[in-house]
């Protein structure tokens, strides 16, 4: 009589074979899990870290996800820690599918991880999943963490999340905190497409305003977010000229590099 492990390593290989279908493959985790929960539970995780030749451990945690089955939801939590980034990348984005308040928990956990690439899978689940309430999550994340890299990963997942999220990270660089206008500047930059011209006035606001706080670390960020406009900036680029007789050396030669990439396009 074939053991727990062995039945269901058969069935994954059958799955990758493409001779037993996934959906297949849940009524056995389901009719295994009924029988012996704690069992199949040791299994399959055994199984997740240590694969039958020739399966794939996302097929094993896809199969398990589709079984729609409460009981293997720390399957799925534990798998975001799993050391293949895909499998981290799926759980996540299960949980997010659940829409369920433990899932949403776990996930704002994970956005303190030391793990960076458990972190960003966090918050882009969290930004495509909930919604507005995950772009608040994730701002709110930004606005209470010390570390620019845990703020740097939520701000990925805001960007990933489109027309609301570009709005929370324009928000956040009027909040009052250099460190979160930092992070926030640094990400819209590198998505300076998605920035609508509707933004553009709260983007030189946020400029005046720091200039008025003396921050010459979220000045020099700032305007490399104007230089990555380029040419849409150049109604505003009065803005950067009184930035080129700043006191501060380095947001001198920033103002006067932005100056040269936005009127470059001209």
């Amino acid at each position: 009589m074939s053991t727990p492990k062995e039945k269901l390593s058969n069935m994954f290989a059958k799955v990758m074979a493409g001779t037993v279908t996934r959906e297949e493959g849940t009524m056995l985790l389901n009719h295994m899990a009924k029988e012996d929960l704690v069992g199949t539970i040791t299994e399959l995780a055994s199984l997740l870290e240590s694969p039958p030749p020739n399966v794939f451990p996302k097929t094993i945690l896809h199969t398990i996800a589709l079984t729609k089955n409460k009981a293997f939801f720390n399957i799925i939590v534990a798998s975001l820690s799993h050391k293949n980034e895909d499998v981290c990348i799926l759980a996540a984005e299960e949980l997010a599918r659940q829409m369920t308040d433990d899932a949403k928990h776990v996930l704002i956990e994970q956005l303190s991880n030391e793990a960076y690439h458990i972190r960003k899978a966090s918050a882009a689940a969290l930004a495509k999943g909930f919604g507005k309430a995950g772009t608040e999550i994730l701002k709110k994340h930004i606005l209470s963490h010390p570390e620019q890299f845990f703020r740097d990963t939520s701000a990925y997942g805001l960007v990933l999340s489109g027309a609301n999220g570009i709005t929370a990270l324009i928000e956040l660089l009027n909040s009052g905190s250099p460190a979160a206008a930092s992070t926030a500047a640094s990400s819209l930059a590198g998505a300076s497409a998605q920035i609508k011209d509707e933004h553009l006035p709260k983007i030189f606001g946020a400029l005046l305003g720091a200039g008025d706080r003396k921050d010459s670390q979220t000045i020099i960020v700032l305007l490399k977010l104007i230089a990555s406009l380029r040419h849409r900036a150049q109604s505003f680029e009065g803005y950067v000229l009184a930035f080129k007789d700043y006191p501060f050396e380095p947001v001198r030669l920033e103002a006067e590099n932005t100056h040269r990439q936005i009127r470059s396009a001209a």
